[in-house]
């Protein structure tokens, strides 16, 4: 490994001229097929010479830095490479690759990298915004974006604990950055009330910090375990005493107090006041309830869809319209409160999929004229320990917020929450279940003090868990339609057929609503390719027979036309 020049040769780029050009990921691909086993030797540097020049040329690294990223990028599914990742897949010395350290360095100041910083060693990863730009086959350009306000603050003060969690900066860093973040917002109440205090640099971010965990984790509790995070080692001596023994400025310009349990203060435990939280965050409140409205589903975002129900789940399903209209729910509401009831209502609804659950419930939602707040449960599930508890006490946090600054309640939905319904494993031992254990508790005990309307949606039968069940105010289960129900949906998705044809559909084939709406699309679609526009019956006969994976093949009965 020769080559120690910042910038590429002139000589070089002469030379390839006349080359075909190629991508920067092409250039890489061939940079890390030629460094295959190829211990970094001069045979490496001369046959990849055209590759490296031309990638160091288009992204302006010089050569090492080049080969590095190369050998980084096709790594980079991984977000943690470490140097004996390539010390393997090239079969150069850990002595010849440690050349590269201060190349790392420089792609780390050009934010192409990032390096984690343990105690004992490095790792590295490439951000998915550098993999982005390669894509396009542009060099990467880090140009920083001004803060907008102070939700945009928290936002990235919250990657920047990502960033430090991971020990990829440092508490200096991250101090610098802050720093600078707050300058963008000067003029903003938040930046001008912590300038009025005329606190120094540490209180200042210690302060943001424990905002943070506020805003994050709705943190009424925060331990020195949990300070200890924004430091590098341990937390400083002097600021642990400060805490103790009360010194902080925090605690002059009452900006945090002690945690308040059964009349005592816990002398390590601090929450932020009242007035930290009402007045200073003011503006993020206000700021966030606003973000948080547009992540909600407006009812007249559902077309109007006429369903169809058996008699058992058609009762309480008109009782839900009646008892959610918005007038009786406030009504409602403020009897159940009198009487010290709890005012949520927690509605299950559940049955074999395709029978109308979730579309129930965006009807209901047109009908009430209220908006959804639709939480999937297997995109709040991490692999991180402790992510998936986070991820569902935020969810609840932001209904409230919600419910709070709006007149009308929306419909919390949690939609296929299966995995989350289902029985709890006692004496959990592995860390998955130990999670679902946390998981499912935290939504029981959100339940109890639910204020709004929660609607979860299942395909649970048997292993409904008892704690949950007793929670469900109402618990509609839906069936497959009988006969009689079924033929009013063919009807009414495909007004052509008469009544005996649609009767006689609907005794042949078992079929839940959704079921029948694939075999109406499936139909529909034939019509358009065959240029027809009438209504063919073998053809949907034949729909019908294909549509269960799981019935095809075998003997049925003929269906007579």
């Amino acid at each position: 490994m020769e080559e120690l020049a910042t910038t590429p040769n002139p000589n070089d780029i002469a030379s390839e001229s006349n080359q075909k050009q190629k991508s920067v990921l092409e250039a890489f691909e061939n940079i890390v097929e030629l460094a295959e086993e190829s211990a970094l030797n001069d045979d490496f540097w001369e046959k990849a010479s055209s590759s490296i020049n031309y990638a160091a040329r288009k992204l302006k690294l010089t050569n090492n830095q080049t080969v590095l990223l190369a050998l980084l990028v096709d790594c980079s599914m991984d977000n943690c490479i470490s140097l004996s990742d390539i010390v393997v897949r090239t079969g150069c010395r850990t002595t010849r690759l440690l050349r590269f350290i201060s190349e790392a360095e420089e792609l780390e100041k050009k934010r192409y990298i990032r390096i984690r910083r343990n105690r004992n060693n490095k790792s590295y990863r490439v951000p998915a915004e550098v993999i982005d730009s390669l894509v396009k086959d542009k060099p990467y350009v880090h140009i920083p974006k001004p803060v907008s306000d102070v939700v945009d603050f928290f936002d990235r003060f919250d990657k920047l604990m990502d960033e430090k969690d991971n020990k990829e900066i440092s508490y200096d860093q991250l101090m610098s950055r802050t720093t600078t973040y707050l300058e963008d917002i000067s003029d903003s109440h938040f930046a001008t009330m912590l300038n009025k205090f005329g606190l120094d640099s540490e209180d200042t971010l210690l302060f943001i910090y424990m905002a943070h965990l506020f805003i994050e984790n709705n943190d009424d509790n925060i331990g020195f375990s949990d300070i200890e995070n924004l430091y590098d080692c341990k937390i400083p001596h002097y600021i642990k005493m400060c805490l103790a023994n009360h010194s902080s400025e925090l605690f002059d310009h009452m900006l945090i107090e002690n945690v308040n349990e059964e009349g005592y203060a816990v002398s390590n435990r601090y929450k932020l006041t009242d007035f930290a939280k009402t007045d200073v965050l003011s503006e993020f409140v206000l700021k966030r309830t606003g973000k948080l409205e547009r992540d909600l589903i407006k009812c007249s975002a559902f077309p109007e869809k006429k369903l169809f129900y058996n008699a058992s789940e058609r009762s309480q399903v008109e009782e839900l319209y009646s008892l959610l209209s918005e007038g009786r729910f406030t009504e409602i509401q403020s009897r159940l409160h009198a009487a010290g009831m709890r005012t949520g209502f927690c509605c299950l609804f559940y049955g074999a999929p395709g029978t109308g659950k979730t579309e129930t419930v965006y009807q209901l939602a047109r009908h009430t004229n209220r908006y959804i707040f639709r939480v999937d449960v297997d995109k709040i599930k991490s692999c991180w320990v402790g992510e998936s508890e986070k991820n569902i006490k935020t969810i609840f946090i932001r209904y409230r917020d919600i419910c709070h600054s709006s007149g009308q309640a929306p419909i919390l939905l949690f939609n296929e929450a299966d995995a989350v319904l289902g029985v709890r494993i006692e004496g959990a031992a592995r860390s998955v279940d130990k999670m679902e254990n946390s998981i499912q508790n935290i939504i029981l005990q959100e339940m109890e003090t639910l204020e709004g309307i929660m609607i979860a949606t299942t395909n649970l039968t048997d292993n409904l868990d008892k704690a949950f069940e007793r929670r469900f105010l109402y618990k509609v289960r839906f069936e497959k339609p009988s006969v009689e129900t079924s033929a009013l949906i063919w009807q009414s998705m495909m007004p052509g057929l008469t009544e005996k044809d649609a009767c006689t559909l609907a005794s042949q084939f078992d079929f839940s609503g959704g079921e029948i709406e694939n075999v109406v699309r499936k139909h529909s679609g034939k019509d358009i390719l065959n240029g027809k526009d009438i209504l063919d019956l073998p053809s949907l006969v034949e729909i019908c027979r294909n549509e269960r994976i799981s019935e095809r093949g075998k003997t049925r009965i003929g269906f007579r036309i």
